[in-house]
């Protein structure tokens, strides 16, 4: 080769790399970030990874957190409008679907839908944002979790992507203003909250007064029963004449006479069933104000609203998802979930 052609060679492969895109892959860290849906201004938790595919976490105004994913600034794809635009993955965890309706007529009243932003972006609600952190769920799944899968679907095909969570809790924390760490007593709290109520329905179903002792249930639990403890449940439960102790099954002589309060008795099935009730509404996005006031307008001679209130708060616990498949999946193992809780507790 001639030294002429070498120093064109050598010139193009200089322009040649200078001009081709390259992604530069970078740490998690904290930086302002304009929502592209409302240009509010907020403190997010961000990462690009090395192919140019980015992550926006961050909370709004409403202090619902949100996300936005995002193909590389010098992809020629366009995420898919409607239907299944894309799916992902946090370890080992169940694959989740993101699902646009077609049309307004397609979206729940009152549920906010993805959003796709200029065929480039996908805007989704992370977590409801109330409390101190999220005990289950997606984000918490990314405050524990090593790695990230994600898939986005275009009209021609699709394009996969990761992303290494590592050091994502240092930046998401602060940005969001929660704990990275789920709280161990919280999560001791609601287990045996949600035991001590399963047992006060059954020393009710055992009682030869079951309208009286559900009423004193009901008043036991009080107006919040997400700050209700256990210990508290048993003793209110115990001053009242129920304590919540093994119940002995009563001998046919000792069975009482059917009286009006027996067409109130309110066995696991039933308990079942309001499980799947509850489960079906926060599924299809119905919020969750609207099932608290439905359970407080009940009578307090009700049974449904002795056990309500716990379930509800239960079912609000848990992810919303997008797939039908998978809401349907949530519903019935949430209800055998709660009959089987039923159950041990006899």
């Amino acid at each position: 080769m001639s030294p002429w052609h070498f120093f064109v060679a050598a010139i193009t492969a200089v322009l040649v790399s200078g001009f081709a895109p390259t992604a530069k892959a970078e740490s998690w860290a904290q930086v302002e970030f304009r929502d592209p849906t409302n240009a509010e201004v907020v403190l997010a938790a961000t990462v690009t990874n090395d192919q140019g595919y980015s992550i926006a976490i961050f909370r709004n105004k409403d202090s619902k957190v949100r996300w936005v994913l995002s193909l590389p600034q010098i992809s020629l794809d366009r995420i898919k409008s409607v239907g299944r635009v894309a799916a992902y993955r946090i370890d080992d965890n169940a694959a989740v679907d993101v699902e646009v309706s077609a049309g307004k007529e397609g979206i729940v009243p009152g549920l906010e839908e993805p959003e796709i932003i200029n065929g480039r972006s996908i805007r989704e609600i992370l977590w409801h944002g109330e409390g101190p952190s999220p005990t289950r769920g997606v984000l918490r799944n990314m405050l524990d979790g090593n790695a990230l899968a994600i898939r986005f679907f275009f009209d021609g095909g699709s394009a996969d992507t990761t992303f290494d969570l590592t050091g994502a809790g240092n930046a998401i924390g602060p940005a969001l203003k929660i704990e990275t760490s789920a709280d161990p007593n919280l999560i001791a709290h609601d287990r045996d909250r949600d035991e001590a109520v399963m047992i006060s329905m059954k020393v009710c179903q055992s009682s030869s007064d079951l309208s009286t002792c559900l009423g004193v249930m009901t008043n036991c639990m009080g107006a919040n029963a997400n700050q209700l403890t256990g210990d508290q449940m048993r003793r209110c439960m115990a001053v009242h004449g129920y304590p919540l102790e093994p119940i002995a099954s009563p001998t046919k002589a000792d069975t009482p006479t059917p009286t009006k309060a027996d067409t109130l008795t309110v066995n696991c099935t039933a308990i079942g069933d309001l499980a799947r009730n509850v489960m079906e509404k926060r599924q299809s996005g119905t919020d969750m104000s609207v099932m608290m006031a439905v359970v407080e307008k009940l009578a307090d001679d009700n049974p449904v609203k002795a056990i309500g209130r716990s379930i509800v708060i239960m079912a609000y616990d848990m992810p919303l998802f997008n797939l039908d498949e998978n809401k349907q999946q949530t519903i019935s193992e949430f209800a055998n979930q709660i009959q089987v809780k039923c159950y041990q507790a006899k």
